[in-house]
């Protein structure tokens, strides 16, 4: 039972630990359950500060000019061994620090007037099942019930408000208000039914506007204080907000007013009611919610969340398998809500945001966080919604390539109108795209070498030929050609190599650090892969094919680790920044998400393996993630496990967020694509069951996991063995399958139609 609900109130000031998340991909609502008094936090996810606007005629994304002349010097200075001059011009390697940052668009503060008393069989919960918010108690002799989802289809969030006697008989009990608070510039007014708030944004005078209508069988008044709902027995308001913020280099506004977009989505959502809404909203997000589905030993019953995360923590197997299969449930649902076609992609918070200043601008941080946010959307089989990311990283191309100039001397003009683009370790909705304002942070020029692997699975997955030729292809292209003119051949260490280099986030300077190597091998990989589907052979082919052999990423330590640093048994290496028991596991990108480290490369996975040893289980909640991940690619279950179990007791607030600290949704989504990756692997030319089982996890059943190649998996399980399978594919094709069996494994190959689904075994 996919339920997230307490029994007791949130406390309003413990957002990011107690409020309840609905959201549609453009909009987030953050509700806490108030009784008498409730606090809903409100966002729209372009509503950012930052960008080009009056007060900042001359900006250029973070990028400032002819840095490349510096990166050379540097370059020349590592090849000598020259540290301490490296370390004084590494100030030169950054960008602007006028960044910008993730808004919150306001809150609106609802309160009741209710007869006094205590409120009885109080609860408030999320249904992940049918995306639908609800908190119901009873007080003074009247029942109260409040409901709210956010709707995809009509892009509308819809909250309804009810109360009527205990006796049946008495009505007109429902008397409420809703006032505005933390609003930016903007006028604040009543236009009917409707309460509008219309503005701009301060910083950048991006326009808004949100519009609060209202429908109600009781008294409705209007006006700058608000909304006042009196003597109704339901209330209904239908919110919609838009900015006229546009994914389009350089200005990023589209020019239409945004009340264009918000009167008449709210207007005809009014005229539909809620009935109708919530049909469409349901039907929507079910057909992607429900490809999916998971139990984990035996059926479990509903318990409030916070006593559920208590009695996981005492070791209760029936708690521990309900809140297992609800995290897994969990970060689909998020990802569902926050990442949805039309719409940015999921940023460090998805789309929920209650502060004008929040951690790390709640933006796109892409030296593993915004990779993570999509690990899911393909191997629990909801590919499209990473459909906003390709849309993001094509629209960032166009400022990438004044990053592609400035830093590395590689030019687009009119005979190249395409020559390279790249982006370091943060971006925004306005094009940044430069390095931070520290070099030690802020320098990643292979992000978008590991971005590429994201966008490129899309194909892997769905077999999706023609939107990886008109979309995708074009972007990895044009990487390729970045990469291969930014790469330089280092004579000592004969190989090509990606200089200067910093291993996220420890460690020194250094030439071609396994991190990057390994990132722009495997999108070397994937990209000649890509020619072949699309069938463009040329120049750009021939000069990877040639490079690729050579950028020899991986090479052993003394100690038996996989080396993160090439030169790190070196005397004269640097070992003061490195910090042993560090999050990032940057050097392991070959096992995950990458592809390169696996059973055919014995010694490259011993040295993964004491790798991770060494770094150590204990992290924070993402990193605690990707080593989920991690161990489930070495088909060690049980050390999965016990991460997985020490995320949600450790790093999970009791509605289920993520701790980095403080929340940072990506370790939601990786927990939920570690969870699929310990039951199905896809990534070795054969579809595996169970490669990663856990010895807890005796016995349960799922339906619609994916695997590349566009098949899909059906599977029950009993003591480790696989009792009952079936396969399909949309899209045709022939697979190897390998699961175990009561008797060892057992590998069975299989050819199927489009359309077509096949039992492999039957219970």
């Amino acid at each position: 039972m996919n339920i997230i609900g307490f029994e007791q109130e949130g406390d309003k000031q413990l957002w990011e630990q107690q409020c309840l998340p609905i959201g549609n991909g453009y909009m987030g609502a953050s509700m806490f359950g108030g009784v008498r008094r409730e606090r809903i936090v409100l966002n729209e996810k372009s509503l950012w500060a930052g960008g080009p606007c009056e007060r900042r005629k001359d900006y250029r994304g973070g990028n400032k000019r002819g840095r490349y002349k510096y990166v050379k010097e540097v370059r020349e200075r590592l090849a000598a061994g020259n540290y301490q001059g490296v370390t004084e011009l590494l100030p030169k390697l950054t960008g602007g620090d006028d960044f910008g940052t993730y808004l919150l668009l306001c809150d609106a503060v609802l309160e009741f007037d209710l007869p006094e008393g205590e409120a009885r069989d109080y609860l408030r919960s999320l249904d992940i099942e049918r995306s639908l918010y609800c908190c119901k108690f009873t007080v003074g002799g009247v029942r109260c019930e409040r409901r709210a989802f956010a709707s995809y289809p009509d892009r509308v969030i819809v909250f309804e408000f009810g109360a009527d006697g205990l006796d049946g008989k008495s009505g007109g009990l429902l008397n409420f208000s809703l006032r505005l608070e933390k609003t930016h510039r903007a006028d604040i007014y009543g236009e009917g039914d409707t309460l509008v708030y219309s503005g701009e944004v301060e910083d950048n005078g991006l326009r808004f506007d949100a519009r609060f209508k209202v429908s109600t069988d009781g008294e409705l008044v209007i006006s700058e204080k608000g909304i006042s709902v009196r003597k109704a027995n339901r209330a209904v308001i239908c919110f919609c907000a838009a900015t006229d913020y546009e994914m389009k280099y350089p200005t990023y506004r589209s020019g239409t007013a945004p009340e264009k977009i918000t009167v008449p989505i709210v207007e005809n959502a009014a005229q539909k009611g809620y009935e109708e809404l919530y049909k469409a909203h349901y039907a929507d997000y079910s057909e992607i919610y429900n490809r999916v589905s998971l139990r984990i030993n035996g059926d479990a019953a509903f318990m409030p969340a916070d006593r559920l995360l208590e009695e996981y923590k005492k070791g209760n197997r029936a708690a521990m398998d309900a809140l297992e299969t609800l995290y897994f449930q969990y970060g689909r649902y998020l990802l569902i809500s926050s990442s949805r076609k039309g719409a940015l992609p999921a940023n460090l918070q998805g789309v929920w945001n209650e502060s004008n200043t929040p951690p790390w601008c709640c933006d796109y941080h892409t030296n593993v966080n915004l990779q993570m946010n999509y690990w899911g959307a393909y191997n629990t089989n909801m590919p499209e919604t990473a459909l906003p990311l390709v849309e993001f990283l094509d629209a960032l191309r166009e400022p990438g390539r004044v990053t592609a100039k400035e830093y590395c001397n590689i030019a687009s003009d009119g005979e190249n109108p395409e020559n390279g683009w790249v982006v370091h370790t943060q971006c925004s909705p306005f094009g940044w795209t430069a390095p931070g304002w520290d070099f030690y942070w802020g320098w990643c020029t292979a992000a978008a070498a590991w971005l590429m692997q994201n966008i490129w699975e899309y194909y892997e997955f769905t077999g999706d030929g023609e939107y990886l030729k008109g979309k995708i292809f074009p972007i990895m292209r044009e990487s390729a050609r970045f990469y291969t003119q930014w790469l330089i051949y280092d004579k000592r260490q004969d190989r090509f190599v990606s200089s200067p280099t910093y291993s996220p986030e420890h460690g020194p300077v250094s030439i071609g650090n396994t991190y990057e190597q390994s990132l722009i091998e495997q999108f070397f990989i994937d990209f000649l892969k890509a020619s072949e589907v699309v069938g463009e052979q040329g120049a750009l082919q021939s000069k990877v094919r040639e490079m690729l052999p050579l950028l020899k990423p991986y090479s052993v330590s003394k100690t038996g680790l996989l080396r993160e640093w090439f030169e790190e048994d070196g005397e004269d290496f640097d070992r003061s920044k490195i910090q042993k028991n560090h999050r990032h596991i940057s050097h392991l990108m070959g096992l995950y998400p990458g592809k390169r480290i696996n059973s055919d490369t014995p010694e490259l996975m011993r040295a993964a393996i004491a790798s991770m040893n060494d770094r150590g289980d204990e992290s924070t909640g993402w990193a605690m993630a990707y080593r989920i991940n991690l161990w489930s690619r070495t088909g060690d279950g049980n050390r999965a496990y016990k991460l997985l179990r020490g995320l949600i007791e450790n790093c999970t607030f009791v509605n289920m967020w993520d701790v980095h600290p403080p929340f940072q949704i990506d370790g939601n989504f990786g927990a939920s694509a570690g969870i699929a990756e310990m039951l199905l692997q896809s990534r070795e030319g054969v579809i595996r069951l169970l490669p990663a089982l856990p010895d807890e996890w005796k016995s349960g059943e799922f339906t619609g996991l994916c695997a590349r190649g566009g098949f899909t998996a059906d599977a029950v399980w009993h003591n480790g063995a696989v009792t009952s399978l079936k396969v399909s594919t949309q899209i045709g094709g022939e697979c190897e399958i390998v699961y175990p069996t009561a008797d060892g494994e057992k590998a069975v190959k299989v050819k199927l139609s489009a359309g077509e689904e096949r039992v492999i075994i039957r219970l």
